[in-house]
């Protein structure tokens, strides 16, 4: 029986924009957890700085912000210390794939057992709409009337260099598969990465419910090869595919492949009183 929503809702309402795609995400997260029987006293969220970040106190779990890109080794480190609580890092496109990025790739590198939820806008919303790694080459943004000069990086591509466990693609507007992609990644044994594609109506104009849907399409198996994930996980003006893009089952958690650890059957916040460190303390008296 799965827990009732409004465990997990704060006496706090969202301030998002009208139409802002973080809503339904919001939803999505926590109907996952409520699907799940995982309970509110179960949950650690690390939350990035980005408007998503304004969700951090609108959910009644354990909750923190990071500083901005930092949303990911917070996360890493609530879960190693402490694998009994179900681990989520929160961050936007621009947090992820700018101050970030070198924390995603070794997060899903190590794999540990936590999952990644990048909101994706094309665009820096709380900073009234600057250009990040995804939004598109040439367009005219608030932060640069001329367009865009760099070239556009594609997030797949970024996301299965190495390797990982688990990597899907939802929607914000399909909640229903957004849910359950959520709860995949959750139920996954490794890092599981969730690329979501945001409505921004405020600084995204361009990108309405009906250009999505237009170009969505829902992929009803995983690739089973890296180079066939890459064919999917592409997006192109035409084509934005969702789904989980690609599995690999076979891959060892980071805590698995620590040999003094693997088999341990305590958790590090546990052991922190068994070690006397006033020693170490003493020496920067």
């Amino acid at each position: 029986m799965a827990i009732d929503l409004n465990e997990y809702n704060s006496n706090l309402k969202p301030t998002w924009c009208p139409g802002c795609g973080n809503f339904l995400i919001h939803m999505s997260l926590k109907k996952a957890l409520s699907e799940l029987d995982i309970t509110p006293s179960q949950t650690y969220i690390a939350f990035d700085i980005g408007c998503n970040g304004n969700g951090a106190d609108k959910i009644n779990t354990y909750a923190f912000k990071g500083l901005h890109g930092r949303a990911i080794p917070l996360a890493a480190g609530l879960h190693l210390a402490n694998r009994k609580f179900t681990v989520i890092a929160d961050l936007g496109d621009g947090a992820c794939f700018h101050e970030g990025l070198d924390h995603l790739i070794h997060a899903i590198r190590s794999n540990y057992d936590i999952t990644i939820l990048i909101h994706n806008n094309q665009n820096f919303a709380l900073t009234t709409g600057q250009a990040t790694l995804t939004t598109d080459e040439e367009k005219p943004m608030y932060g640069l009337p001329d367009s865009k000069p760099e070239r556009t990086l594609e997030p797949s591509e970024i996301i299965l260099s190495p390797n990982p466990s688990f990597y899907a693609r939802g929607y914000s507007g399909d909640m229903q598969q957004l849910t359950e992609l959520i709860k995949a990644g959750i139920q996954n044994k490794g890092c599981s990465v969730i690329e979501i594609m945001q409505l921004c109506p405020t600084y995204n104009e361009e990108c309405t419910p009906q250009w999505f849907m237009q170009r969505i399409h829902k992929v009803e198996d995983s690739a089973n090869t890296l180079e066939e994930a890459r064919k999917i996980g592409t997006i192109t003006n035409e084509n934005i595919n969702t789904g989980i893009i690609y599995r690999n089952t076979e891959l060892e958690t980071y805590y698995e492949l620590q040999e003094n650890r693997k088999d341990s059957q305590s958790e590090l916040v546990d052991e922190v009183n068994q070690y006397d460190i006033q020693k170490l303390f003493d020496q920067f008296k």
